[in-house]
């Protein structure tokens, strides 16, 4: 009795350090969504970035408007608002991730022009993307919203 149950404290203990690997591997894999999104939009553009990695059900905050709720409606909304040649480049800090569900947070740059053209303005802030594992295993956002910060982000 004594011998079985040691085979199912060990066989138990064995399960919870793969569940435990397994959620550094989500981790890992959300980190990377987050990096690939972020290459995709100095490669591709904001707006084909935004729309590629978001998922249906997509809830996008805008800042003084009702927040964006699905896919449809936040490529109409970049089409309506182009980024123009605004640059915006993030760089994930903190990253977890369990089942389907995951999340990062980071910080961005943010490049702009003045309305003449001539100067460059630079923006920095916080971001929260929630992600979401999807059968094919991708990872797509359903939640990201963002706010301006003094300087470059930091975790303490």
């Amino acid at each position: 009795m004594l011998f079985r149950l040691f085979i199912l404290t060990a066989f138990l203990f064995l399960i919870a350090c793969q569940a435990e690997d397994n959620g550094d591997a989500l981790r890992l894999q959300v980190l990377e969504a987050d990096k690939n999104f972020n290459r995709m939009a100095q490669e591709k553009g904001i707006a084909e970035a935004f729309i590629y990695y978001a998922d249906e059900n997509v809830v996008k905050p805008s800042p003084g408007q009702q927040p964006i709720v699905g896919k449809f409606a936040l490529m109409e909304s970049l089409k309506k608002n182009p980024p123009g040649e605004a640059k915006l480049t993030w760089t994930p800090l903190k990253a977890e991730a369990s089942g389907k569900l995951g999340y990062t947070v980071g910080g961005y740059t943010l490049h702009t022009k003045t309305d003449d053209g001539q100067r460059d303005t630079v923006l920095y802030g916080t971001y929260v993307s929630i992600w979401k594992r999807k059968h094919d295993g991708s990872w797509r956002y359903v939640f990201d919203t963002g706010n301006p910060t003094a300087g470059p982000a930091v975790l303490k």
